[in-house]
């Protein structure tokens, strides 16, 4: 495990324990299920088998992450759940359905283009945390494993906070 790896690790597991979680307390995970109505190729039967599927992959990413030698199975299977969240997304924004986000639980509004774009960079950073389990390079001094862990958990904890972030920066509306 080196630097990088361990940072994308803390990363993703900030945003993946706080998408699973968030959507089973404080009775969230019904309404994670009605959210996924407007999703045209989930039909009524198939929304609490979907959302079951969707928090299972979340934490089980996240535990393949921090298991001993599986941390490959992990981000491989970040990269392919966030490949269909992004791939429902923009099919609902290209076909005009207003999908809401509840991606960590709470109701963050309109689906945006902002959440592609979010998906896409954390698609990516499973991509670079995939391709640095491949470097034999180890990560030994716990100063640099402090400063990896802390930078991939704030930058998760940013990512979380995702909604807050896009409409601090957005222009002002009249």
């Amino acid at each position: 495990m080196n630097y990088v790896d361990i940072g994308c690790r803390a990363l993703l597991t900030v945003v993946f324990a706080a998408a699973a979680t968030g959507k089973v307390r404080h009775g969230g995970f019904a309404a994670f299920v009605a959210s996924l109505a407007p999703i045209r190729w989930i039909g009524a039967s198939a929304r609490r088998p979907a959302a079951l599927a969707t928090v299972a992959a979340e934490a089980l990413t996240v535990l393949l992450l921090w298991t001993p030698g599986t941390a490959p199975a992990g981000y491989l299977l970040a990269v392919g759940t966030l490949a269909a969240f992004t791939a429902t997304l923009v099919t609902g924004l290209r076909q005009g359905t207003t999908l809401r986000c509840r991606c960590f639980g709470h109701d963050a509004g309109p689906v945006r283009p902002h959440h592609v774009a979010r998906n896409l960079g954390l698609g990516a950073v499973a991509v670079l945390g995939l391709a640095t389990t491949a470097t034999t390079t180890m990560a030994t001094d716990p100063a640099g494993w402090a400063i990896a862990l802390l930078t991939g958990a704030v930058a998760g904890l940013a990512t979380t906070r995702w909604d807050d972030i896009a409409f601090v920066l957005s222009p002002p509306t009249r």
